[in-house]
């Protein structure tokens, strides 16, 4: 296999310019790539909660699966005095200002790459020697893909398991293959507020069905819904950002809506979320 610095061309003389970043979610190791997905990668990587960027180059590689990262790009550090920058959320951290390169740009969301990552650093230098494991210069490449990943494709029911953000940009794009799945058929649906837990069922049987449904939680987080009003007035709109959405049970659209509505108060029984999650009848 093909190393990563051979790919990009870098010479053994010009690795201490670099740094790499394994990009992982705190809470979430995907999160960075969900962002990814949805065009918000590069504002994501920016806001640092640490002086993390002290390099010239920064080569950002996002968490995928176990070992495997996603090719990012490689970003100049324009400026390594970051501004301090604060999050309504109370988040306080440094900006930096990063342009991206055209070094295998058009290879962005398209080469995945192997690497053990043995240590806990995020943010290693190019030229790390490790005490245990393979060095980051051995990054190697594992797969090229024919292009892009993208989230404009609808892999089923089954595997839908989305953040609000997420399914914010799928509703106002309008993704085609999204917009047909959740327009056709009636079903039961989950939400979950990763913070605390707690979980929300629902159901949607109108016109449009689960994707009318998910429109109106899009536009606000709380899609009218009495529960979700609540938690979003004590924390603020931005709570919304904990909410995610996933699919129970789907059901023929020539099914009754009585049937649908029962098949919500088994899975409210199932998952006890009167008692213990967010629905109050």
């Amino acid at each position: 296999m093909i190393k990563l610095v051979d790919f990009l061309t870098i010479k053994p003389e010009d690795y201490r310019n670099y740094k790499i970043h394994f990009a992982t979610g705190a809470n979430d190791k995907k999160a960075p790539y969900r962002k990814f997905l949805i065009n918000e990668f590069e504002e994501w990587q920016a806001d640092q909660t640490n002086k993390n960027f002290n390099r010239e180059y920064v080569i950002s590689l996002i968490y995928y699966d176990k070992d495997i990262w996603l090719f990012g790009g490689i970003y100049k550090v324009n400026n390594q005095t970051p501004q301090p920058i604060s999050h309504n959320n109370g988040w306080n951290g440094w900006h930096y200002d990063l342009t991206l390169i055209d070094n295998q740009s058009d290879m962005i969301g398209r080469v995945f790459v192997y690497y053990k990552k043995e240590f806990r650093a995020s943010y290693p230098c190019l030229e790390l020697q490790t005490k245990n494991g393979a060095n980051p210069v051995d990054i190697c490449v594992y797969s090229i893909l024919d292009k892009r990943v993208t989230i404009n494709d609808f892999t089923g029911f089954d595997n839908v398991n989305i953040s609000y953000q997420t399914l914010k940009y799928i509703i106002e794009n309008n993704i085609p293959t999204w917009k047909s799945a959740l327009s056709n058929v009636k079903g039961v649906y989950l939400i979950v507020d990763t913070l605390s837990g707690k979980q929300y069922v629902g159901s949607a049987y109108g016109e449009d069905c689960i994707w009318q449904r998910w429109s109106e939680y899009a536009k606000n987080g709380h899609g009218g819904n009495i529960e979700l009003k609540e938690i979003l007035h004590n924390n603020g709109i931005d709570y919304r950002n904990n909410f995610k959405y996933s699919i129970l049970e789907v059901c023929n659209m020539n099914l009754g809506n009585e049937y649908i509505i029962e098949r919500e108060t088994y899975w409210k029984e199932v998952l006890m979320t009167r008692k213990f999650g967010m629905n109050s009848n």
